[in-house]
């Protein structure tokens, strides 16, 4: 038998983190949207614009926060002594 150190930490997964964020930026777009009032409205496709830029907004945001996470759990890491079995 083999013993080694080995560092032990949680790390956030960041798929999750993105995906929430994308879907709050979803969620607020629509909200926006709704909140246009009838007579302020142009032709233009506002509601695309809303998704398409608080979605990508939303992801980069969810990302930040799982970046930051991440790097508060790498600095309450812990080492410990691990066995490797063979066989």
């Amino acid at each position: 038998m083999k013993t080694e150190k080995v560092t032990i930490r949680r790390a956030p997964k960041f798929l999750p983190f993105l995906l929430t964020g994308a879907i709050l930026g979803i969620l607020l777009a629509l909200i926006l949207d709704a909140s246009i009032p009838a007579e302020q409205r142009t032709a233009a496709p506002i509601l695309s614009y809303l998704v398409a830029f608080l979605a990508a907004l939303g992801a980069v945001a969810g990302i930040i926060t799982a970046t930051v996470i991440s790097s508060v759990t790498a600095a309450r890491a812990k080492t410990a002594e691990a066995t490797k079995l063979e066989g």
